[in-house]
């Protein structure tokens, strides 16, 4: 009779166990998903924002706006620099990397830079110059509050020049110490990961981003 009872509980105790590894593995499927296709938390580890955004500032990203809009001069975003495939499953994997990236970065303090924060300077259509430190866009002067440096040019891009089809032109807003449209070229729109739009950390910071 004792026999059969403790059968009885180690069969219970294991179906237990087996309900729990069903149940976190449900929800790591679940988050996955959720940070990976509709919206996530980042926090920044470069200066090429700066002083818009500091490293170590953590901010809210929108994953799910770009499936149904265009990205916008102004937005912020997080873009990877090269294409990606995209798609549900797709996308959990990279971000299942990214977290581990992540959690490598935390221990050892180093991270391979896939992931880059930009802003959306010119979009389809837009004619971009830079001449004597300023920014053209369509012929107009751009009076940029946020930058505190001059505009130069680099080498990847021959100036004016027109941003093609399903492509942006991007830049931080650190100009002497970024890399960007003016290293990498323009941006595939599949290179997008969403917008960062909402700072929560520092709290003395806490806000929508501009």
């Amino acid at each position: 009779m004792n026999y059969k009872i403790k059968q009885k509980q180690k069969k219970n105790i294991f179906r237990e166990m087996f309900e729990w590894i069903i149940t976190i593995a449900m929800a790591v499927v679940v988050s996955l998903f959720i940070v990976s296709n509709i919206v996530s938390m980042t926090t920044i580890k470069e200066q090429s924002m700066e002083p818009t955004l500091q490293e170590n500032n953590r901010v809210v990203v929108n994953k799910i706006g770009y499936q149904f809009n265009e990205p916008k001069r102004g937005d912020i975003i997080i873009l990877n620099k090269v294409s990606l495939e995209k798609g549900i499953f797709k996308n959990m994997l990279n971000e299942g990397k990214d977290i581990l990236d992540g959690i490598k970065y935390r221990f050892t303090g180093n991270i391979e830079k896939n992931n880059l924060i930009k802003r959306v300077i010119g979009v389809y259509g837009d004619l971009i110059d830079i001449q004597d430190g300023k920014l053209y866009i369509n012929g107009k002067v751009q009076e940029e509050e946020y930058i505190k440096e001059p505009t130069i040019a680099g080498s990847m891009l021959k100036f004016p020049v027109e941003v093609p089809k399903d492509k942006v032109f991007v830049l931080g807003d650190n100009r002497g110490n970024s890399m960007d449209s003016r290293d990498l070229g323009f941006i595939d729109i599949s290179q997008i990961k969403g917008k960062a739009f909402y700072r929560i950390f520092p709290f003395s910071s806490f806000g929508k981003i501009k």
